[in-house]
């Protein structure tokens, strides 16, 4: 898919977006265009017959000489627009017209809300919303097909028309275009059955991303890892035929790094919960579980096409949770590399286990930020739904501009607390730590673990097991994975 900047004198398109508002007209270069070349047809549909009244994303399709399809999408009233709405609006209609396998390039216009609301989610320039657009195109036109033996055709090209076109717009389109083909990435991973997605799969693919990306790659088999002493990383493992892999790659920038982050996530690449088994239907979903690591993979990509000035660490400790007669078992005691002992209480609690041993070894990189992403707990889909990430770290600063971040990215997040009174529902007799500790505080009680295993004093944990994986769809995203958190991640390391 080819993503371009155009004005409307160049646009080449069969099928065109633009917009409407309950309370204002639409004077969008590409929407006067259209009019124009419709003789005044689209200004009577919304104005004098009211087809359209403008509504939150109600659609209304007119047919332009039969050569180009139009679809006038409705915003609300302008006053509450927010990038929110707006990706969800321009992700609803994108659903829409991809099911039309005759729409080939794409047109769409550039809209912008600049009120006196200081809230940041309500003001946006006509730059800023290339970026949510294009984001916000390929949520809605995404399709995993791979294994269909019918696929259906797919729009080639989008062009994002706007006769004033500047470098801020080329450079958030830029963004916009990089963000959603990681987050498209991280979705094919995801989809991959846990038969193909082995770690030795997504270890040869962290190579060929070092390869194309020129990055520095370190992956590493089951003797290196235990060189290393991560042998509770292993213990999980260890109940699978797959052998686990660690994965570190490296982006660094042409001159001196602005900042150095090391970004963790987690790669279960299938969770079948070892010997505290899952129930079947719970397993369904379960290759979703290396999510984590899928999203970093995409991120470094853009991040590297991007030219960041960012030095950006990628790591993920991959591997099964399986139950066999080598696996590990209930009461096991565990060392991390730090030396941290850890009594297995329920294997099932098997990805903090492993995120213990790669936050260790991101404290030998010398970076200024840790931040993981893990689908880690049910328990935060019980406090927070399907719809929220749940964020928690250790440094009030870097929390805030991350939930900032997410309110520029169209995303939810909400802060949960990491408390010291949570260590005693980890109180082991035998080990230093249990590795669950009960169904209450679930959440924070995981990220308080993981928090023993890190001495960064800028760690930042993205609990996503909630949002990275749908089941039903939601007003933005189809059912199953979602590419949660990375638009946020982008433009928190970006910015």
């Amino acid at each position: 898919m080819r993503f371009l900047t155009k004005t409307t004198k160049d646009i080449e398109a069969d099928t065109a977006i633009c917009f409407t508002f309950e309370d204002t007209s639409n004077n969008g270069d590409l929407f006067n265009y259209l009019n124009e070349k419709s003789n005044n047809q689209l200004y009577k549909q919304i104005h004098d017959y009211k087809t359209i009244s403008g509504k939150f994303c109600e659609i209304f399709k007119y047919s332009i000489d039969e050569t180009i399809k139009v679809y006038i999408v409705g915003l609300g009233k302008r006053s509450d627009l927010t990038r929110k709405k707006l990706s969800i609006a321009t992700s609803s209609v994108a659903r829409k017209l991809k099911h039309d396998s005759k729409n080939k390039t794409l047109a769409v216009e550039l809209v912008e809300n600049i009120n006196e609301n200081n809230q940041v989610e309500y003001n946006f320039s006509k730059a800023q919303s290339a970026n949510i657009v294009l984001t916000a195109l390929r949520i809605g036109l995404y399709e995993y097909d791979k294994y269909l033996t019918n696929k259906k055709d797919e729009i080639e090209t989008i062009e994002l028309v706007e006769n004033e076109l500047n470098s801020e717009i080329e450079k958030e389109a830029e963004i916009g275009a990089y963000t959603s083909y990681a987050m498209k990435f991280a979705k094919d991973l995801v989809n991959e059955p846990a038969q193909i997605a082995t770690p030795n799969y997504i270890a040869q693919i962290a190579a060929k991303i070092a390869k194309e990306h020129k990055l520095e790659a370190k992956i590493l088999n089951k003797n290196q890892i235990k060189d290393l002493g991560m042998n509770a990383f292993l213990a999980v493992g260890q109940g699978s035929v797959n052998e686990p892999k660690f994965i570190h790659l490296t982006y660094k920038p042409k001159t001196t790094p602005r900042k150095k982050i090391a970004l963790i996530g987690k790669g279960i690449t299938f969770d079948a919960g070892g010997m505290n088994i899952k129930p079947a239907t719970s397993m369904l979903t379960m290759k979703d579980d290396m999510t984590g690591c899928a999203s970093v993979l995409g991120i470094i990509q853009a991040i590297s096409k991007l030219n960041s000035d960012i030095e950006l660490h990628v790591i993920s400790a991959l591997c099964e949770n399986m139950t066999s007669g080598s696996a590990y078992k209930q009461g096991d005691v565990l060392t991390a590399k730090n030396g941290k002992t850890i009594e297995v209480d329920n294997t099932d609690a098997e990805g903090r286990i492993t995120l213990a041993d790669a936050l260790c070894y991101a404290d030998t990189l010398d970076v200024d930020e840790v931040i993981d992403i893990a689908t880690l707990t049910g328990a935060v889909i019980v406090s927070l739904g399907n719809n929220i990430t749940g964020v928690m770290g250790n440094n009030q600063a870097q929390i805030d501009k991350f939930i900032n971040c997410s309110k520029l990215s169209c995303e939810n997040t909400w802060q949960m607390p990491i408390l010291d009174e949570l260590k005693n529902n980890l109180k082991s007799e035998i080990a230093d730590f249990k590795n669950t500790g009960g169904r209450n505080a679930g959440t924070s009680t995981a990220a308080w673990f993981l928090s023993n295993f890190t001495k960064s004093n800028s760690w930042l944990h993205l609990d996503i097991a909630g949002t990275a994986y749908l089941d039903k769809s939601n007003q933005e995203t189809l059912s199953g994975p979602t590419g949660v958190m990375i638009r946020t991640l982008i433009n928190y390391l970006i910015s």
